[in-house]
């Protein structure tokens, strides 16, 4: 009997019996720990923070690097019936020039800049057009009715 009492401590005869007990239950455990670890492994590894984000570049976004419009300089006139102010205006040369004029006579104008196209403004109006840069050197805008101011690039942008 110490024998058998041996062996059963041992498991030998008795880990026959034991061991087709365990694997039924190592099944549905087996069967359980896929869908745990499937569930574990999509929530645990997101596809959105493994994965790099695509690279958006200044050019792609609203606003851009700055380059999609050119630089522009203001260039501003005031014509009255007495004449136009300021009689002369520097630019920088080369840069984009705004043309804003502000009408107080009591008819329309055209204005007019060698090389650029007409900016008609009506009375007590504004009028603004872009101008591509231009060379060093003094340029006469006409005002209609012999009012003149003049335009000179290559300078310190100001009156």
């Amino acid at each position: 009997m110490g024998a058998a009492a041996a062996l059963a401590g041992c498991g030998g005869g008795s880990s026959d019996t034991a061991a087709p007990a365990t694997p039924q239950p190592a099944p549905s455990a087996a069967t359980e720990a896929p869908t745990e670890t499937a569930t574990a492994t999509t929530s645990a590894t997101p596809t959105p923070t493994t994965q790099p984000l695509p690279s958006v570049q200044p050019e792609d976004q609203p606003g851009g690097a700055g380059d999609e419009e050119p630089i522009r300089v203001p260039a501003q006139f005031k014509v009255t019936a007495d004449g136009v102010e300021p009689p002369q205006v520097h630019v920088p040369a080369f840069l984009t020039i705004q043309l804003s004029v502000r009408n107080e006579r009591s008819s329309a104008i055209v204005v007019r800049l060698e090389g650029a196209k007409p900016l008609t403004v009506e009375a007590g109006g504004r009028g603004d057009v872009l101008i591509d840069g231009r060379k060093r050197g003094r340029y006469p805008i006409d005002f209609g009715n012999g009012q003149t101011a003049l335009l000179v690039s290559g300078a310190q942008p100001g009156p």
